[in-house]
This record gives structure tokens, sequence and C-alpha cells, in this order.
């Protein structure tokens, strides 16, 4: 999962609000500065890493393991939204 890792690392390091305030902006802010290939494959672990049947916590261990210091709240439910909510950013933008 190496674009989605980018992603965490790259953009939702420790001083991530100070880049861009909201997930989104941060978001948007990765999607105007890589390469297309990149976003592809990040949606598509996105959906990987969701489709992975994970005991409660996980999500988030992984996050963090890859550099992540977003917190999305409490549970898995709350990171799998969050994660949604990329996913679907990075497709909206793909097909505009």
């Amino acid at each position: 999962m190496e674009a989605l890792e980018y992603l965490m690392s790259a953009y939702f390091h420790q001083d991530w609000i100070l880049d861009g305030g909201e997930s989104s902006d941060t978001v948007r802010a990765f999607l105007a500065a890589e390469k297309s290939q990149l976003v592809i494959d990040c949606a598509q672990e996105i959906d990987d890493l969701l489709g992975e049947k994970l005991a409660e916590g996980e999500i988030e261990r992984r996050l963090t393991s890859w550099g992540a210091q977003y917190r999305a709240g409490d549970t898995d439910a709350d990171y799998r939204s969050w994660l949604i909510e990329i996913r679907d950013q990075i497709r909206a933008s793909a097909s505009s």
C-alpha cells in the first residue's frame, strides 16, 4: 500500500493541520502535487484496506504506523468514514 502510506506520511504528518487546515484541503494538495497514477493507486489501496477483515483498532494502528497524525475518531467506523471521504474526493477529482 505504498500510495496510501505515502499520503499518510507525506501529507497527514504531525504538522498537517498547519499545511492545510482541513482534511479535504490536505487531500486537495495531494491531488495537485502528485502524479495521476499515484493518486489512482491511492484510491484503490483505500478500497483494498477497507475490504480487509481487520480487528477493531487496526485501521488506526496501520495509519499511525505509516506516519498519519490525523485523528478521525474513536472507532474503526470513524476511520473508515474518513478514508471513504478521501477516496471519494480522489475519484471525484479524477472524473472532472
